[in-house]
């Protein structure tokens, strides 16, 4: 074998070895470089899918803070409508604060006037006070006056009451005196027994005289006309003035114009009060 050949073979080895690992480290740099596109590749589908992930989590936050946005832009709308009607009650007050400016300015004016007024008032009062204490002191005077003409008045209406309750005794006394007479001219006192008429052959029965007081209670009453519970058979005739007495207190005269038997009845004359059903008559003076 030549030199050439020999040289040719070991080159042959040489390159062979060399190409075998260069193929080998190749070999293994490949699959170094596909295990590292691997890695590559899920950390790049881990990066998407996190991308993707926050992606979807900002568009979550942008259309919640959307959401808010509007939500804000409706309250801004509603503050700014509040500050607009803010805004009118502020002119509106003002306005009535100026008013009221101009009331108070009329007011003051008002109050100078009144108060103008009210001192003339106070001296027409202090003047009036003055005549009312003149007016009053005279009024004094009067009623003192008043008084003792009163007390007077009383004194004269007692004695007058006196004199009239002793004039209706004494005309009480007289009609008792008159009557008396009438009877003793006519022959004494007589008497009429009970069923006697019948029994005297159609003699007249004779109405009894009644010594000392008649006394009855008046029954009923008609305007001017009263009647009385005591009649003939208790000594009432025809023409008798009663006195109506009422607790002691002397209120009118009766005058006799009818009798029966058991009742009376006659007109009512110088009253001096109200005659009522219950008030006692009398006629006559006590034995």
């Amino acid at each position: 074998m030549s030199t050439m050949t020999k040289v040719f073979v070991v080159l042959n080895a040489v390159l062979s070895v060399a190409l075998s690992c260069f193929f080998i480290s190749a070999a293994a740099q490949w699959d170094n470089w596909r295990q590292l596109a691997v890695d590559y590749q899920m950390q790049r589908d881990a990066e998407i899918t996190l991308r993707m992930n926050t992606r979807a989590s900002m568009e979550a936050a942008l259309a919640m803070k959307d959401e808010a946005l509007n939500e804000r832009g409706v309250l801004i709308s509603q503050l700014q409508q509040q500050i607009q009607d803010q805004a009118d009650k502020l002119a509106k007050l003002n306005s009535e604060v100026v008013r009221a400016q101009q009331d108070a300015m009329a007011c003051d004016a008002s109050r100078t006037n009144l108060e103008q007024l009210l001192k003339v008032a106070t001296n027409e009062r202090t003047a009036a006070q003055e005549h009312n204490r003149s007016l009053l002191d005279q009024n004094i005077d009067l009623q003192s006056r008043n008084t003792r003409l009163n007390s007077r008045v009383l004194e004269l209406t007692a004695n007058v009451s006196i004199l009239t309750e002793e004039t209706r005794n004494l005309q009480a006394k007289v009609l008792a005196c008159e009557r008396q007479v009438a009877e003793a001219q006519r022959g004494g006192v007589r008497t009429v027994a009970a069923e006697e008429p019948a029994a005297a052959g159609g003699a007249e029965a004779v109405r009894p005289t009644v010594a000392g007081r008649i006394k009855g209670t008046i029954t009923e009453i008609d305007g001017q006309y009263a009647s009385i519970d005591i009649g003939e058979a208790a000594g009432v005739v025809e023409g008798m003035r009663f006195i109506i007495d009422r607790g002691g207190n002397y209120v009118g005269d009766l005058v006799i114009a009818s009798v029966e038997p058991k009742q009376a009845g006659g007109k009512l004359t110088m009253l001096n009060g109200q005659v009522s059903v219950g008030d006692r008559v009398v006629y006559g003076l006590d034995k």
